[in-house]
């Protein structure tokens, strides 16, 4: 296999390989259309590409189903090598829609792949905070609906486009402690000090820290919303409001006096997620996938499928892609 060119997660095509023989390999929409000239050129030529596809916005929309549909068509033909792509979808909706457009669709949740080890109940943190909200700061995430919250932890970065629009909402929420950034690996810290986790927005993908709260025991308060992260949530650790802020702190307050066990919380999400992982491997098993790597997959899925999470660059060079040569010059 050539060299690959020089961008993506860590200098790395952004990817995840599963399989080396066959050849299957998971990647986000956009990180794989928006990449495509890089894909032709590091794609092996001699042997046919099974493409597992995970969304990063909802697709259950027409238009939106139809545009991907489009892309993928003309990614394929520019890529015969890829004999199958499978899209991943978050939500029943999302399967009908993409469906409709010939692509080859399963409800797979992407928040089934979280690593839950990543996320435990810590009964030794005080509670310091009613509401915990993990979001970047953008108008999607709709952090105005906390103005009404009394006790309130924000994490979340912003773009500098944004700017403006970041500093007004934080001197909107003036009682609420923000940090603009959060190592990933210690989260659990944060989450595990509050009463509840948010979910506000009306339109995203699956919200992978939608799962992460309740991994980590706490119920969440979640507005209506399109993108899938209901789909592993148990029904019992959930405020359904309305997008509204006297009703969101009207939930918050209900969790901080009252919350289910954090156990069942966590163990409710747990079995939520285990149909999707045994999904996984049945698709990795038709696929062609060897019996002792489904077995291994069996154990322990890689955290997120190995994306976005700083495990592609080295998962892939485990699995023998090689370091691009400007990147190993540099080593």
């Amino acid at each position: 296999m050539p060299n690959m060119p020089a961008l993506g997660m860590g200098r790395f095509l952004p990817c995840s390989i599963l399989s080396r023989r066959p050849y299957v390999l998971a990647a986000y929409e956009r990180d794989f259309l928006n990449h495509v000239d890089a894909y032709e050129r590091a794609l092996p030529r001699d042997q046919p590409v099974t493409l597992f596809i995970q969304l990063g916005w909802q697709r259950r929309k027409a238009a939106a189903a139809a545009k991907l549909a489009q892309e993928f068509r003309a990614a394929r033909e520019r890529l015969p090598q890829i004999s199958r792509v499978l899209i991943l979808a978050n939500e029943p909706e999302e399967v009908a829609a993409l469906s409709a457009h010939g692509m080859e669709v399963v409800l797979c949740h992407q928040n089934a792949f979280l690593d839950e080890r990543r996320y435990p109940i810590l009964p030794f943190l005080g509670k310091r905070y009613d509401a915990i909200y993990i979001a970047r700061i953008t108008p999607f995430k709709r952090h105005v609906l906390l103005s009404e919250v009394e006790s309130l932890y924000l994490i979340g970065d912003y773009s500098e486009k944004e700017h403006d629009y970041a500093e007004a909402t934080l001197r909107g929420l003036p009682r609420a402690r923000w940090s603009r950034k959060y190592t990933s690996r210690l989260i659990m810290l944060p989450i595990n000090r509050a009463h509840c986790g948010m979910c506000l927005s009306a339109e995203e993908g699956a919200m992978f820290v939608s799962a992460e709260y309740l991994l980590c025991g706490l119920p969440v308060v979640n507005t209506a919303n399109i993108g899938g992260r209901d789909l592993v949530m148990p029904d019992f650790a959930v405020a359904q409001v309305a997008a509204e802020p006297s009703a969101v702190a009207a939930a918050v307050r209900q969790w901080a006096a009252q919350a289910p066990p954090a156990t069942d919380i966590r163990e409710a999400t747990l079995a939520m997620m285990r149909p999707h992982r045994e999904k996984m491997l049945a698709l990795l098993r038709d696929a062609g996938v060897a019996d002792d790597v489904c077995a291994r997959y069996a154990r322990r899925i890689p955290h997120k499928l190995g994306l976005r999470c700083g495990q592609s660059p080295w998962r892939n060079m485990a699995m023998g892609l090689p370091w691009p040569a400007e990147t190993a010059a540099a080593r």
